[in-house]
């Protein structure tokens, strides 16, 4: 029922249109309501904040999924599992969509739409970038983008079902209602980054190994051991770049937009690593 689930919702996400019912509007209005009644009473700026924000969202899902996600055979629960994945892949564009932006605008040499294509794929306003360097930046930030919005929700659907996905979801909304609100507070800011951080580490690392298997796996293992240091996100970045085939950072690149579309493919291939993980897994629990 799982990989019907994930691949119905991966075929309708293709037709939706960006905004409506899977948009960040809602969500802001209430988190804005809640830390306007909360911050008085010294609720808010905290980890206690965060939880009194995430779990009346999450809760009714999670006693729906308990208590019905078995009726009709099991239809409820990949009807729900669809919905929840259907909203946590986004409301924006589809990432075919932003490649098209991005390589359209780069290919006729229009810096300002490429920009705004950059910051578009990055989920958030970037520094000014030379046109030359921009098809790296983006192939990074696609990486990332296709970490948040396909592959950890379709990992926390597995793990947790409809309410994991869901969840991952409105986690990664807190976490930019706390970046574009400067009055978010401090403490809330740093409590939904460490909960973000470990909702991410383990989809990061079998992401980061089937885009080895989907790409360069030595170059890939090699950008992922090379940059130990490093914030995760980067490297799970260059972890992408690599299984293009791509020189370390420190390495001289001139790149153009064709590696944008090369990474796209690659995170598509990646993708059908884990269906393929996914259908073993059922073949293997109904032998």
């Amino acid at each position: 029922m799982t990989l019907i689930a994930v691949i119905l919702a991966l075929l309708i996400n293709s037709h939706l249109s960006p905004g409506g019912w899977r948009s960040a509007r809602g969500f802001n209005h209430y988190a804005d309501w809640l830390r306007g009644r909360l911050l008085p009473l010294g609720l808010w700026d905290h980890a206690g904040g965060l939880a009194l924000l995430l779990l009346p969202v999450l809760m009714p899902l999670g006693l729906l999924q308990w208590l019905a996600g078995g009726w009709l055979f099991g239809l409820l629960g990949v009807l729900l599992a669809v919905g929840a994945l259907l909203f946590a892949f986004g409301g924006g564009e589809t990432l075919e969509a932003e490649v098209a932006a991005f390589t359209t605008a780069w290919q006729r040499g229009d810096e300002a739409a490429a920009q705004n294509a950059l910051d578009a794929m990055a989920g958030a306003s970037q520094p000014v970038t030379p046109l030359e360097a921009m098809p790296e930046a983006a192939a990074g930030h696609l990486v990332l983008r296709a970490r948040t919005r396909l592959f950890a929700p379709v990992f926390w659907l597995l793990v947790l079902g409809p309410m994991g996905a869901f969840g991952y979801r409105i986690v990664v909304l807190a976490r930019a209602f706390g970046a574009c609100h400067d009055n978010a507070g401090p403490g809330y800011c740093a409590s939904v980054e460490r909960l973000i951080g470990l909702l991410d580490w383990l989809p990061d690392r079998l992401m980061a190994l089937s885009l080895a298997l989907a790409g360069h796996f030595n170059a890939a293992w090699q950008a992922w051991e090379y940059n130990p240091g490093q914030p995760v996100s980067k490297r799970l970045s260059e972890t992408g770049l690599g299984a293009l085939g791509l020189p370390p950072a420190d390495s001289p690149r001139d790149l153009t937009a064709q590696a944008v579309i090369d990474a796209h493919a690659m995170l598509r291939r990646g993708l059908y690593v884990w269906l393929a993980a996914i259908a073993a897994g059922v073949l293997l629990a109904a032998a």
